[in-house]
C-alpha cells in the first residue's frame, strides 16, 4: 500500500489501536529499568536488571551498552574495559563506545592508552 492510497479512516483506526495498552517484552522492560536506574545515579539497581541480560543476551549492543555505563558508574572497571573493548571491535565506528572506553582506560591509569581512543573521538567531532 502506497501512502497516498491510505485514506483518514485507515489513519483513524491505526492510532485508535496504537493507544490501546500493550505489553513490553520482559527484556525490554528490564533495559529500561536499567537505563532508569542509570539516569537516577544508582548504577548497582542498574546492575541488577542488566546483568541477566547480558548472561542472556551477551551479544546485543544495546545490553551491552548499558552493562559497561553501569560498570564504569560503579568502579567496575575491568568489566567495563572488557565489555568496551569488545563493543568498539565490533563497530569501530560507535563512538560512545569508544569514549566510554578511552575514559575507562583512563580511570585505570592507563592514560597513554586512552589518549588515542579520546583523540579520535575528537578529530572526528571537530
Amino acid at each position: 500500500m502506497r501512502y497516498q492510497d491510505i485514506t483518514d479512516d485507515q489513519i483513524a483506526a491505526f492510532i485508535d489501536t496504537a493507544s490501546r495498552d500493550r505489553q513490553v517484552p520482559e527484556e525490554t522492560q528490564r533495559l529500561r529499568d536499567a537505563e532508569e536506574m542509570l539516569a537516577l545515579k544508582d548504577p548497582h539497581a542498574a546492575l541488577k536488571f542488566i546483568e541477566p541480560l547480558l548472561r542472556d543476551h551477551p551479544e546485543h549492543p544495546d545490553v551491552m551498552l548499558v552493562a559497561a555505563r553501569a560498570y564504569f558508574k560503579s568502579a567496575q572497571l575491568n568489566k567495563a574495559l572488557a565489555l568496551s573493548e569488545k563493543m568498539v571491535e565490533s563497530n569501530p565506528a560507535d563512538f560512545y563506545a569508544r569514549r566510554l572506553l578511552g575514559r575507562t582506560l583512563e580511570r585505570m591509569g592507563r592514560a597513554e592508552q586512552a589518549r588515542g581512543h579520546l583523540r579520535l573521538i575528537d578529530e572526528i567531532a571537530e
